[in-house]
């Protein structure tokens, strides 16, 4: 993510963590008096749908919001492959996450289930992906909300990293 960091550039910092745990757990986590949370101007917390549905999530984030730290969740409907798919070409009506994650791998020259971007990852093409992350016809799911199958709400992060 790296390449990313350097693409928003030096007026905004940025602070990336992963973690494997689900988000509900997460969001436990970040109401902990001991949580860093408030030392951040804005929070994004990016998770995949998994088959789930993350409402509970989202409101959990709107919960965690103040005013002068809003809390925003981004889901990927089925997954997060569907984000990366939308950097090379139009995503497909998948049927689920083993459905996108071959689609991904198979464009990007990656293993299926490849956890790190190849080193010739499409990061200009931002702004094309975000028209294609979703099926043709379909609107861009609102902020802060899940989408249909396929789709992501990544775009908004990408508008509030001033990418697009």
């Amino acid at each position: 993510m790296e390449p990313l960091k350097k693409k928003v550039g030096r007026s905004i910092a940025l602070t990336i963590r992963f973690s494997n745990r689900d988000p509900l757990s997460l969001i436990k986590e970040l109401r902990r008096p001991r949580s860093d949370l408030d030392s951040f101007d804005e929070a994004w917390i990016v998770v995949d749908h998994d088959g789930e549905n993350r409402s509970d999530f989202l409101r959990a984030c709107g919960k965690l919001s103040k005013k002068s730290r809003p809390v925003h969740g981004v889901v990927s409907v089925p997954c997060f492959e569907v984000w990366l798919a939308a950097h090379y070409c139009q995503v497909r009506n998948y049927q689920d996450q083993r459905d996108a994650r071959r689609h991904y791998a198979q464009i990007a020259h990656v293993r299926e289930g490849e956890k790190s971007l190849p080193k010739d990852f499409p990061w200009d093409a931002v702004a094309e992906a975000t028209q294609r992350c979703r099926l043709v016809g379909i609107p861009e799911p609102e902020l802060d909300t899940q989408g249909p199958c396929p789709s992501t709400t990544m775009p908004h992060l990408m508008r509030g990293l001033g990418l697009l």
